[in-house]
């Protein structure tokens, strides 16, 4: 195992728990989302938990996309692929549309949970993401 196989496999398995938790957040705010009256305080609570795992995502696919083409091992660089492809066509993009809903809804309650910067960092991960040949 060569040093980008190990940095690779190191963010894989903090991914673990990352997309775990990621999904979880992701249920939690969708549910929300369908509720007449949201409980906006918890939705932002949820939000603010959610940029600090996007933000260890960012830093994982960053270090995947910096050591891949590095890789020697082709059991961590097909899991490597698999993860991003996850993150790229559900993860990123369902917290972007959920985000964008919640902004919407809040807003014709009187509140504004300003996901503007969310929705710029999930665009830039997403710019990231697709520039590794899937």
């Amino acid at each position: 195992m060569n040093d980008s196989d190990t940095q690779v496999n190191i963010a894989l398995t903090h991914f673990e728990t990352l997309i775990e938790d990621h999904s979880t957040y992701l249920n939690e705010l969708e549910n929300l989302s369908v509720i007449p009256q949201m409980d906006m305080d918890r939705v932002m609570r949820i939000i603010k938990r959610m940029r600090k795992i996007r933000k260890d995502l960012e830093l994982g696919i960053n270090t995947i996309l910096t050591y891949i083409d590095s890789v020697g091992n082709s059991r961590i660089k097909e899991e490597a692929i698999g993860i991003i492809s996850y993150l790229n066509i559900v993860g990123f993009k369902d917290e972007k549309e959920i985000l964008q809903k919640l902004s919407t809804q809040a807003k014709e309650m009187g509140y504004d949970i300003n996901v503007d910067d969310d929705i710029k960092q999930i665009d830039n991960i997403l710019s990231k993401i697709s520039k590794i040949s899937l």
